[in-house]
């Protein structure tokens, strides 16, 4: 995870302009009326087995693309998962960006090697992502490793986002307005990835059995499915 901070790392002076771009909300209207349904029981199956279960909650972004695909291919919906590069603007102030990109100070947990990237889901036009509503989870770990103070006042359960209303990492940088969002398509990384990734075929079975039964309680390590996103 990494933070985008204009008073504490310059990277395109974006205090000093102010983007304005329409909040990814009022694109709703445009949203496929088939998708939105089935995303929003996948993303809540998916929160419910990744909050009691996931080791690596907050970087798990790509077990949650590879369960996405196949819960919605259960759904009737054929998507692609995508690697790349990812920032979300969360709050009005200048450091209030999340990202998983190259361009901004990183940080890792100790002892931990790896990379900036991010892992989504392409389908029928639409940015998928099954991750967002971790993003008030990661900007506390990101408060807590810097000492800085991240407001999130936007915060979705998941994004269902047209791929033409993607945003530059600049722009996102730039603009104070939440709900604007960056992805960036890297195939190398998506090349380098897969090969050291299998999906776990207890962790399908766990999915689909929890994507079927909406009102159940899940149990895991972690403990009791919970909301993290408030």
């Amino acid at each position: 995870m990494l933070r985008s901070a204009a008073d504490r790392q310059c990277v395109w002076q974006p205090h000093f302009r102010s983007y304005h771009f329409t909040p990814i909300e009022e694109f709703n209207m445009t949203y496929s009326q088939d998708l939105e349904p089935a995303a929003a029981r996948v993303s809540t199956a998916l929160r419910k087995l990744a909050t009691a279960a996931s080791g690596h909650l907050g970087s798990d972004c790509y077990i949650h693309a590879e369960l996405g695909r196949v819960l919605l291919a259960d759904c009737g919906f054929q998507a692609l998962r995508v690697v790349g590069f990812a920032a979300w603007r969360v709050g009005e102030g200048n450091g209030d960006v999340i990202a998983h990109a190259p361009y901004v100070k990183g940080y890792l947990p100790a002892g931990v090697k790896g990379f900036a990237y991010h892992a989504w889901l392409d389908c029928s036009g639409f940015i998928v992502d099954f991750t967002t509503y971790q993003l008030r989870h990661k900007a506390q770990e990101l408060d807590a490793m810097d000492g800085g103070h991240t407001t999130v006042n936007w915060c979705p359960a998941f994004l269902l986002l047209p791929k033409n209303s993607i945003r530059s990492y600049k722009e996102v940088a730039a603009t104070l307005h939440p709900g604007v969002a960056y992805y960036e398509a890297r195939p190398e990384l998506e090349r380098a990835l897969r090969t050291q990734f299998t999906l776990d075929p207890q962790d399908v079975h766990a999915a689909r059995v929890i994507l079927a039964n909406p009102g159940m309680t899940v149990l895991g390590p972690n403990g009791m499915a919970r909301r993290i996103d408030q």
